[in-house]
């Protein structure tokens, strides 16, 4: 058994009737490749034959009574593939809005709790006689690298992909029953105060030590250190959500975005920061709600060690960053995007990042649950003003030609969470030479969701200028 940490029940507190705490991923596949047809069938025998090699596929979730701890995963010893991965078909003709409608569907059904939190969906009719595969996860279980390392598995650079060596033992674990939970409970209970302790003291020790990097008394290095780029500004998607999802997705040449890079001495990510306040900027525009100063983006950050690289879990933590909406010229904003990005690495460098996790790990599941809960019925997102605006996550991949199954990886689109207060996720995954975008609103919030493809798509030709 593994117990959850602070970090990863975050992500089951967040559920409620309009949220969900799973991610998604899509990937289209070229099924001529392949040696066999890609459908469920032959989907759910290659996942059969790597299941010993996928912890978080096993895993059930075992909940302490009464929520006095964090819950524990289980190997769960009726794990049953024909559950977990479906198949579906698109109409015709199965273009590209088509499978965004099923694919956002798919996205606002929550997980079932009482079997392995993870779904499969293997969606056939696509145009071109392609094929896509749906991914549900939930975020409890994995954060974007473990995620990456789950589809490494699944993945290969031989197109033959043949089956890995089969398991020595059985992986399968007996259910503790409701008793051994609560005195799992109890001794993590009593375990808190000497951790608390401990912790306490590596807060002061990391205190001081800022403050000297900083040339800071303690208290100013502090305040400093959490200081945000300023209040952001409300905005109609800064708000509570609805229980449907919208998606759009596409694509930009990665050596176009290396070109602006090398042009202008900044990094991949500043020029994605910089496309992003480009198309927000116009978005904002087209509802007539642009502010007079720079909206706030989070960006979250892996704090995953090369040790703990195959491990599950979330191992993440964030940075804070001002977008440039404010700005007409788009390499003022890439300058402006540089700048923020430096800003804010230096300032998440500053405060370890793992003492944010293990504060964490203090709050009892059941408090932890109540207060989400009524946040959640007090809709405060319509009424207290947003941390940050929106999220802007960048997921590095492969550069080599991937194969699932024997069919070849064409695109891999990312299908990301959204809470209520913040209602937009841009998430990015590169692939051989391509960027694939993938974002998440809702109907309500960001009707003309795809508009903000076409303007990221034309914010990089816009910047690409620059470098002819």
């Amino acid at each position: 058994m593994r117990q959850l940490t602070g970090v990863d029940t975050t992500f089951l507190h967040m559920e409620n009737a309009r949220t969900y705490g799973h991610v998604n991923g899509v990937v289209v596949l070229d099924p001529s490749t392949a040696d066999q047809p890609i459908n469920a069938d032959t989907i759910r025998d290659y996942i059969a034959a790597r299941i010993h090699l996928l912890d978080p596929l096993r895993w059930r979730l075992v909940e302490v009574p009464l929520g006095i701890d964090r819950p524990y995963w289980v190997d769960d010893p009726d794990l049953d593939l024909n559950f977990h991965v479906r198949g579906i078909a698109l109409p015709a003709p199965g273009n590209d809005r088509q499978l965004a409608e099923q694919v956002a569907r798919l996205a606002a059904r929550h997980l079932d709790r009482s079997k392995p939190l993870w779904e499969l969906y293997v969606i056939e009719g696509l145009e071109g006689g392609r094929v896509a595969i749906m991914t549900k996860l939930h975020h409890a279980a994995v954060d974007g690298k473990s995620g990456m390392h789950i589809m490494s598995t699944l993945l290969s650079t031989d197109p033959a992909c043949p089956d890995p060596e089969p398991p020595t033992a059985t992986t399968a674990e007996t259910v503790p029953t409701p008793i051994e939970m609560w005195g799992r409970g109890w001794l993590g209970v009593l375990s808190k105060p000497a951790h608390g302790a401990r912790l306490w003291m590596e807060v002061s020790k990391e205190g001081t030590r800022m403050a000297r990097s900083l040339g800071l008394g303690g208290t100013d290095a502090w305040r400093t250190v959490l200081k945000s780029p300023g209040r952001a500004p409300r905005l109609s998607f800064n708000a509570t959500l609805g229980a449907q999802r919208n998606w759009a997705f596409g694509s930009v040449a990665l050596s176009d975005v290396k070109a602006v890079k090398d042009a202008h001495g900044c990094t991949l990510n500043d020029v994605v920061m910089a496309m992003c306040a480009g198309a927000l900027r116009r978005w904002l525009i087209d509802h007539d709600e642009l502010p007079d100063k720079p909206i706030v983006a989070m960006v979250p950050v892996s704090i995953r060690t090369a040790e703990d690289a195959g491990k599950a879990g979330n191992q993440v933590s964030a940075m804070v960053a001002p977008l440039a909406t404010q700005l007409e010229d788009p390499l003022a904003r890439l300058a402006a995007a540089s700048d923020a990005m430096r800003a804010a690495k230096d300032q998440h460098a500053a405060l370890p990042a793992h003492l944010l996790q293990d504060f964490s790990q203090f709050a009892a599941p059941a408090a932890a649950q109540l207060v989400a809960d009524a946040a959640a019925n007090l809709r405060w997102a319509d009424t207290v003003a947003p941390p940050f605006n929106v999220v802007v996550s960048n997921v590095p991949g492969p550069r080599e030609p991937l194969y699932y199954a024997g069919a070849l990886l064409e695109a891999n689109y990312p299908v990301s969470i959204i809470n209520d207060g913040i209602g937009l996720n841009i998430t990015l995954q590169s692939y051989r030479d391509r960027i694939d975008f993938g974002l998440v609103g809702t109907p309500e919030l960001v009707p003309d969701i795809w508009n903000l493809i076409t303007y990221l798509q034309e914010e990089l030709a816009l910047l690409g200028k620059s470098v002819a």
